[in-house]
């Protein structure tokens, strides 16, 4: 049986992931498993190759997933329907805002399984915060806060060699579209209308909204297309802040000892903002094992086994059993956190272009990355692209949810 993922724990994903299958095949003897990775660029672009495989390809049976391919990998019809596959798998146990990601819209047909989901939220340095105020958290309760506190974090580590306030939690270095949604919900706009016929992405506070995640790089605040290694990490003291959608951050408090408290995202506008990303775990409808696939897929359900993946990859578990599991194992000053910031969060709809609505924006941001380091970037360069995005992104609207 062969398993797909991404890599959800950097260089240590493969290691990671391979204990997580020692788990399963201690208990499964009999099914051998065998696990891939890839970035989420590349399964994106061989989602598509896999319903016609050569006689070469490897074929999947396991494919994790963000929750938002689920309806375009079933109008593809790459994934199979576990509602067929097994009847009585439910999603009674499962934390709400998961459940819909599950379906082909308008339905109740299964196509993928939650597993686990991270949250946005911001982290930073208590011992590098209280050198430039004594308010960090209602400083850092809005953008324009956690501007002036760059500012004056910039200023106060100016001698520290390769030092930025914000360290990158792309481990690319890039501008990242799911790090940029937070603010642009926070300025009241959403991607997509309620009713799936228009986009947000032309109207002034959608312009507004990337303008202020895009200002971090602009001002020279977090670092962007550099190399992994000369990136400035917080455990480093390199950097002094954090918005990341991994909960936890064990490295600061078993490895270093670092005093890291965590807040909500900044509000950009009236609100605070927090992306919500469930990823998922689906069937290939080529696989020829399964039942074996649906037997790892219900084992990765398991409570015990949900909350020993989250801790060791410092995300959440989806289902309610598994998450009071977790709270007894993890730190309450941290979780308690959470708790504020799980009412704020928005996920992104379940819906076929969403995908590729994500792509076209990933893409602007490349451009305005690249325009940065190069000194060409202008708000006009990229308020034009953000027109030409909503074009065609309307147009793939009108096709196919018209």
């Amino acid at each position: 049986m062969i398993v797909w993922v991404m890599p959800d724990a950097g260089d240590k994903t493969k290691e990671t992931y391979a204990a997580f299958l020692s788990l399963f095949q201690k208990e499964n003897p009999h099914i051998p498993v065998a696990m891939r990775v890839f970035t989420r660029n590349v399964l994106w672009r061989r989602m598509f190759t896999i319903k016609y495989p050569t006689h070469e390809e490897e074929v999947p049976d396991i494919i994790q997933i963000p929750h938002y391919w689920t309806a375009l990998l079933e109008r593809e019809g790459v994934v199979e329907n576990l509602s067929q596959l097994d009847p009585g798998l439910s999603l009674a146990n499962c934390l709400t805002p998961l459940k819909n990601h599950c379906y082909k819209p308008g339905t109740k047909d299964m196509y993928s399984y939650p597993w686990w989901f991270d949250i946005s939220a911001l982290h930073y340095r208590e011992d590098h915060l209280k050198l430039v105020t004594s308010r960090p958290e209602r400083d850092l309760s809005t953008w324009d806060g956690l501007l002036k506190i760059c500012a004056a974090l910039r200023e106060q580590f100016k001698d520290v060699p390769g030092y930025y306030p914000v360290q990158n939690s792309d481990w690319r270095g890039s501008l990242s579209m799911r790090s940029a949604l937070p603010c642009v919900w926070g300025r009241g706009v959403n991607l997509l209308s309620a009713d799936f016929k228009s986009t947000g992405v032309a109207t002034k506070a959608f312009k507004e909204g990337l303008r202020d995640y895009v200002n971090l790089a602009l001002h020279n605040y977090m670092p962007i297309l550099r190399e992994r290694g000369s990136l400035g990490t917080i455990v480093s003291g390199q950097a002094s802040l954090m918005i990341s959608r991994k909960q936890g951050v064990s490295t600061f408090d078993a490895r270093r000892g670092i005093p890291v408290r965590t807040l909500p995202v900044p509000a950009t506008g009236d609100t605070s903002a927090a992306y919500l990303s469930g990823m998922n775990l689906c069937v290939n409808v080529r696989s020829q094992h399964k039942e074996e696939a649906l037997r790892f897929i219900k084992f990765c359900a398991r409570a015990d086994i949900q909350a020993h993946l989250a801790k060791m990859l410092e995300v959440f578990p989806a289902f309610e059993d598994a998450a009071e599991l977790f709270v007894l194992s993890s730190s309450t000053k941290r979780l308690r956190a959470y708790e504020r910031i799980l009412p704020t969060a928005k996920t992104l709809p379940n819906v076929i272009v969403t995908g590729t609505v994500m792509e076209i924006l990933k893409r602007i941001l490349a451009v305005c990355a690249t325009q940065i380091v190069e000194g060409r970037f202008t708000q006009a360069l990229l308020d034009r692209e953000l027109e030409m995005a909503a074009k065609e992104i309307e147009y793939l609207l009108s096709i196919y949810e018209g």
